[in-house]
């Protein structure tokens, strides 16, 4: 028979660090049952340390850089760390309310000779064009961040900030699914001078929380 995903007996198991077998296979004999991991296996992300380089990150002339991923896809942390103490204005749509009021801010700050970035999920092209078109108003580049974190593994950092994180609202299965079909992949013919791809690489604090850390490489559904 094909392999079937996992009870979450097992994912429990694994997140103990035990060994999981069926009651066939422990009483009667049986041959291991088969399955397959969940698509998203959290641990190899203990793997990932590499993210873009500061040098290739940040630009020394006023630009726009566009965000585009999941929520929970670490772009907020990213942009907070990386771009907004090198001189970024920040733009999001959860702080200002609607993207009518984004795209003023980012024509305003452009009009103060300010770098912008615009941290918004941004899945489609008629998203991101507006943006596309306040840099192009001003003269300026605009590249493009896009954040490469899969459904799965967004869906397994928002159980994870609702573990450890208060005071934000929570993001559902249904908001997911529903990025994922308007999402529509960025290419350099909207108009940005560069897509740089940004993996998602956990940070637990510093020095790094063991709890924290020990937490988010568990099966959420364990």
């Amino acid at each position: 028979s094909s392999p079937s995903s996992p009870p979450v007996h097992s994912q429990f198991a694994l997140n103990a660090g035990l060994r999981f077998l069926t009651p066939e296979e422990e009483f009667l004999g049986w041959a291991p049952a088969p399955f397959d991991l969940p698509a998203f296996d959290p641990r190899d992300l203990d793997k990932v340390t590499q993210e873009v380089p500061e040098a290739e990150l940040v630009s020394d002339r006023p630009e726009v850089l566009l965000t585009v991923g999941f929520p929970g896809a670490g772009k907020s942390t990213f942009v907070k760390r990386y771009l907004v103490p090198a001189g970024y204005e920040y733009v999001n749509r959860d702080t200002l309310g609607s993207w009518q009021r984004c795209v003023s801010a980012c024509s305003a700050a452009l009009a103060r000779g300010r770098s912008v970035v615009v941290d918004n999920t941004n899945p489609d092209p008629e998203s991101r064009q507006r943006f596309v078109s306040c840099a192009r108003e001003a003269a300026v580049p605009c590249r493009c961040l896009q954040f490469t974190a899969s459904l799965e593994q967004a869906r397994h950092n928002c159980r994870f900030r609702d573990m450890t994180q208060s005071g934000h609202v929570p993001v559902t299965d249904a908001v997911l699914f529903s990025y994922k079909k308007q999402f529509v992949a960025p290419d350099l013919s909207e108009g940005f001078s560069q897509i740089l791809q940004i993996p998602f690489v956990p940070h637990f604090g510093d020095p790094p929380d063991p709890q924290r850390r020990r937490l988010f490489f568990q099966f959420s559904d364990g």
